[in-house]
């Protein structure tokens, strides 16, 4: 390794491991203890009633966590036999997991603790026996339905056996399904927000040049060719004439394919991380600290979680990411909520590489009950942006432009494995004003672009105290400027 490559990755991994040790100031992370013979690579997880968790683990196996919040839960096996379970959702009583080739019911009927009915409550799309194609969910909409999504084949095209893939589904509570949206790659987190619409992250690679986070609503198309022969099939919600377009980045793709939806959200390349997967919505109203509402995403490669802001523009979502937490003991597959508001995260590489001194495993996130300096919103104006920050601001930093440095950018869309940053513009930053109550911060910026992301560093802000933000840079997809 090259002298210059060495210091990179010391630099590298050092601002990492501050980042990591002021963090833990606000939210301490736990590993959760498990059997040394329970090979704990969790792929699905659902908060059960008296402080129990349902695990699944990607070899096939459901176990029950009880006692978590204790510091020493006791696992018991619930279910076996299962083909690749990438999800798990509590609803109404029972478990639902989707298997490679279904969504399947599973229930305890004489309360023995471990299921004695697996009941198939959807079925139908297509497998072929490629390695890629994994099938994860359900996420449960505020009307019941139950939501799957599909890997494609990756590169191996059309086949009779493999009709959907690469599409989302939505399953009504008596088990009938239609094709929703299409093209997706590898969407292995799907989730909702509080207000019950569905989202899924997908995998930078072909055609999508960093991670997204996708809205899913019906007759979207989300970028990867590989689902678009299934468009011709009874039942497809969108269509797109010929070819794909060559040579354009994802905003002109945008405008020339009539259903290529933008992601509400791209997670810049490194900056916020490799491989995004799970979905979770801030439901403990508090418990968890000053983000009620927002969405965390965990991180598979860099072994962190991440943070998003919505709203919407135009009836349509979009928003900022941040940093959140680093330092985890291995690749962020799965997240929940246990029933303290603590955050569990469940871990697996599945043998790939990730961040950590561990393959697989489950640790807990606790807030410590101190409100870490941050920007907790970051929201679209016709001219500029207004943060709102976790802390009242110094207004002499606050008010001065030099404390922000923006610029934007896009992404090309192409069938090559992902794509680097493009047609990148600074940004000037002509006025910043502040509120009375010293909060939020109205940024006037000239040459706004809309289906860019807009990246900030607010290193020169400071709170009443002096101290930085924990984490200094946002990162906004602003597919609409408001009006």
């Amino acid at each position: 390794m090259a002298l210059a490559m060495k210091k990179l990755v010391i630099i590298t991994l050092l601002g990492v491991a501050g980042a990591t040790a002021a963090e833990n100031d606000y939210y301490k992370l736990i590993s959760v203890p498990f059997p040394k013979d329970l090979k704990l690579e969790i792929s699905g997880m659902a908060t059960l009633p008296e402080d129990r968790m349902a695990l699944a683990i990607r070899k096939g196996e459901i176990w029950i966590a009880k006692g978590l919040s204790g510091g020493k839960p006791v696992y018991t096996k619930f279910a076996s036999g299962l083909h690749e379970p990438l999800g798990l959702a509590y609803h109404k009583g029972d478990l639902y997991t989707v298997q490679r080739t279904e969504l399947t019911r599973l229930r305890d009927t004489d309360n023995d603790g471990r299921a004695d009915e697996y009941l198939t409550h959807a079925k139908g799309w297509g497998v072929t026996g490629n390695y890629h194609e994994y099938a994860y969910g359900p996420a449960i909409d505020h009307a019941d339905n139950m939501w799957v999504a599909l890997n494609c084949s990756i590169g191996k095209g059309s086949n009779p056996n493999n009709q959907w893939r690469g599409w989302s589904l939505r399953v009504k509570p008596d088990g009938s399904w239609t094709p929703m949206s299409g093209g997706f790659r590898s969407p292995s987190g799907i989730g909702t927000n509080l207000a019950g619409d569905v989202f899924a992250t997908d995998q930078q690679g072909n055609w999508f040049p960093t991670s997204p986070l996708i809205h899913l609503k019906r007759g979207a198309f989300h970028g990867h060719a590989d689902s678009l022969p299934f468009t011709q099939l009874p039942g497809a919600t969108f269509k797109v004439d010929g070819n794909l377009p060559r040579n354009l980045t994802v905003t002109q793709a945008a405008k020339r394919i009539g259903a290529y939806q933008l992601p509400a959200v791209w997670f810049p390349y490194r900056k916020m991380g490799m491989s995004t997967t799970d979905i979770l919505a801030d439901s403990t109203q508090g418990k968890f600290g000053p983000f009620a509402g927002q969405l965390f995403c965990g991180e598979f490669t860099m072994s962190f979680v991440s943070r998003v802001f919505l709203e919407k523009v135009e009836g349509e979502y979009q928003g900022a990411c941040f940093r959140f937490r680093d330092g985890l003991d291995c690749a962020a597959l799965r997240l929940q909520w246990g029933v303290d508001g603590s955050m569990y995260i469940g871990q697996s590489n599945r043998g790939w590489n990730s961040l950590g001194t561990k393959s697989y495993g489950l640790q807990r996130l606790q807030w410590a009950g101190k409100v870490p300096f941050e920007i907790k919103t970051m929201s679209a104006h016709p001219n500029g942006f207004v943060l709102t920050f976790t802390r009242p601001v110094n207004p002499k930093t606050a008010t001065n432009p030099k404390s922000y440095v923006l610029s934007s950018y896009t992404y090309p869309y192409h069938s090559k494995y992902g794509g680097e940053e493009t047609d990148v513009k600074p940004l000037t930053v002509k006025s910043a004003t502040v509120d009375a109550g010293k909060k939020l911060v109205h940024l006037k910026i000239d040459g706004l672009r809309t289906g860019y992301v807009h990246e900030l560093h607010a290193d020169g802000i400071r709170d009443l105290k002096g101290q930085p933000l924990l984490h200094k840079a946002a990162y906004y997809t602003l597919n609409r400027i408001p009006k």
